[in-house]
């Protein structure tokens, strides 16, 4: 059996300057209409949004979840060497910092400082590097910038989105490589590789969306890496590429 809408349950969130902002009814069960409320913020899947497809809100609520759990780590432990630092911080801290990042990837500065100014602080609970620069604990601990890593996690859900990992769709029938996301690249030339995609000519809040601003990056590839086998090829291939990416611990670079 269908579950059913239930319109008390229902909103309405308007998006775009020029929306007429019209009033929606859905009619309940007793017949009566009933005016659907209008909602700027919405959570979905574990992400909120809100009408100006922002996500600031969201990224401030996974922050206070990480610095939460950094401050129980810090009144528990007395003393943190790299060996006990590496497995909580991983598996306790940054996947509030991580979950979903392909959609909501923070697009200002002041949210990206925000999410990196959680690992900042991570990283002075090891003694034995409290006192070297942000990127000097980074790569002594040999933890990228969690913008870099975002980087990373959006060219894996490329490489999952171009081999049918993920069957994402747009529409009812249109494949998301086939359509208005990710285009065949129409260069005739033999560089790079064969699986590029046309390069999207964007502005505005559309400009830092997962299509626009992957692409780019994945262009950049080897052949050798977008043609694995498997997802954790990928990875390997990637992490081989990348180790000694200049912005690996390069806390100001912008992604």
């Amino acid at each position: 059996m269908q579950m059913k809408f239930h319109p008390d349950k229902c909103k309405v969130m308007h998006l775009g300057r020029r929306n007429p902002t019209h009033e929606y009814t859905m009619t309940k069960e007793d017949g009566t209409l009933h005016t659907l409320k209008v909602t700027h913020e919405e959570k979905d899947l574990g992400v909120t949004i809100d009408s100006n497809l922002k996500f600031s809100t969201h990224v401030q609520v996974q922050v206070n979840k990480a610095n939460r759990v950094l401050g129980a780590i810090r009144h528990t432990f007395k003393y943190l060497d790299k060996e006990a630092f590496l497995p909580l911080y991983k598996s306790l801290v940054r996947p509030h910092l991580e979950y979903a990042t392909v959609i909501w990837c923070p697009t200002t500065k002041r949210d990206r400082d925000s999410v990196e100014r959680v690992q900042r602080r991570a990283t002075k609970l090891v003694e034995s590097v409290s006192h070297l620069p942000y990127p000097q604990r980074l790569q002594a601990l040999q933890l990228p910038t969690l913008n870099f890593r975002r980087q990373r996690t959006d060219v894996i859900q490329l490489y999952k989105i171009t081999h049918g990992y993920d069957k994402v769709r747009v529409g009812n029938s249109c494949s998301i490589c086939r359509g208005t996301m990710f285009e065949p690249s129409l260069s005739t030339t033999t560089r790079g590789h064969s699986f590029k995609y046309q390069v999207q000519k964007s502005h505005g809040t559309r400009k830092c969306f997962f299509s626009s601003r992957v692409t780019s990056v994945w262009n950049s590839l080897s052949q050798e890496a977008v043609s694995s086998k498997s997802v954790n090829e990928f990875k390997n291939h990637i992490a081989h590429e990348w180790k000694n990416h200049q912005d690996m611990y390069n806390y100001t670079f912008t992604y």
